[in-house]
């Protein structure tokens, strides 16, 4: 058994113990008492035969833990500030193994009685994206494996695990991992543990994480433009952020833009900007270029302007409207011709 155990004011205790005999095993090796330590007597602190005898600042909150052989761990039920530094020991099978064959009075173990819980730790790994998959441990110190802590996360929703161990001197430690996706430029993760008898004790951790811009297109990406005429084209940008929309901007100035956004999906988001673009003749050639500024950087997309004149198109459509009326009354002419022809032969 430990020497010294610490355990939380108000809640349960277990103190580990465990023995085995070379020599004079005992008679009875499943009757297990507790007794407090003084220099005379052996005032009672836990007897499943005598429990009316148990003395009073332990009686009706003790109870032997464990049913493994050689266990003879002692259970606490409600810890309170008057068990602060008892000095406890465990006798076995008393009615037959005297102390000339073992001195259980000396090995003791002391209690020390915690008035407060210590909070719970937190620990992340992965989510520096939005998208990332991240992993969240919340994990607690207690003493008492009889009735574990409760223990809970919020922040973030994902799939859990839970784990328990304790070690030889009567510490131990409950986990809860959680696997999840990061969805947010700032999340904060708090861990809530309730121990038995009611203390609750909480800590919180913030994560930051870099908003990511998938992709930026420019629609449609073949940009025939005619001179004078108003043509619309619009700029997507697919990113990640919740809070920080991109800032869309065009590399003509003076034109008619209109903007927008959508969500797809729990993280996906798209932002968009429609330019009404009007060219003129010394546009041709160049790029129409759209900008998306995020706090992260900035990303472009650009298309190559094809600039038609207006009064060419003008020309071709009127001279299609001349040359065919043209066309049909020539066609008509070589039709006669063939018929004739035709008739003359016969």
């Amino acid at each position: 058994m430990p020497k010294t155990i610490h355990g939380l004011k108000g809640s349960c205790l277990v103190i580990p113990c465990s023995f085995s005999f070379t020599l004079h095993p005992p008679t009875k090796p499943n009757r297990v008492v507790w007794y407090q330590w003084v220099s005379r007597g052996y005032p009672l602190v836990c007897d499943p035969s005598n429990a009316n005898k148990v003395i009073d600042k332990f009686r009706g909150k003790t109870d032997l833990y464990g049913n493994s052989s050689g266990a003879c761990s002692l259970l606490i039920r409600n810890l309170e500030q008057s068990h602060h530094g008892e000095k406890i020991y465990a006798w076995i099978d008393p009615e037959n193994v005297g102390w000339r064959t073992f001195a259980f009075y000396d090995v003791t173990s002391t209690i020390f009685v915690d008035v407060s819980a210590q909070p719970p730790s937190i620990s992340i790994s992965g989510g520096e994206k939005i998208g990332d998959k991240i992993r969240v441990t919340c994990s607690a110190s207690h003493a008492c494996p009889y009735s574990k802590p409760n223990i809970t996360l919020n922040g973030i929703e994902g799939s859990d695990q839970t784990n328990g161990e304790c070690n030889e001197d009567g510490q131990c430690r409950i986990t809860l991992t959680r696997s999840a996706v990061i969805k947010a430029e700032n999340t904060t993760f708090e861990c809530s543990v309730t121990h038995h008898g009611g203390t609750t004790v909480t800590a919180t951790k913030r994560q930051s994480s870099e908003c990511v811009h998938q992709k930026i297109t420019i629609e449609p990406e073949i940009a025939d433009v005619t001179e004078d005429v108003e043509q619309n084209f619009t700029c997507t940008v697919h990113h990640f952020c919740q809070k920080e929309n991109p800032t869309i901007t065009w590399n003509y100035e003076n034109m008619q833009v209109s903007e927008g956004t959508k969500t797809l999906s729990d993280f996906d988001r798209v932002a968009y900007s429609t330019i009404t673009f009007l060219g003129a003749k010394e546009d041709h050639g160049r790029k129409l270029i759209c900008s998306a500024a995020f706090s992260g950087g900035n990303i472009t997309a650009s298309v190559v302007l094809y600039l038609q004149h207006a009064m060419l198109d003008v020309l071709k459509t009127t001279g299609l409207y001349i040359l065919t009326p043209s066309l049909v009354f020539l066609l008509a002419c070589v039709l006669a011709v063939v018929i004739i022809c035709k008739r003359q032969r016969r």
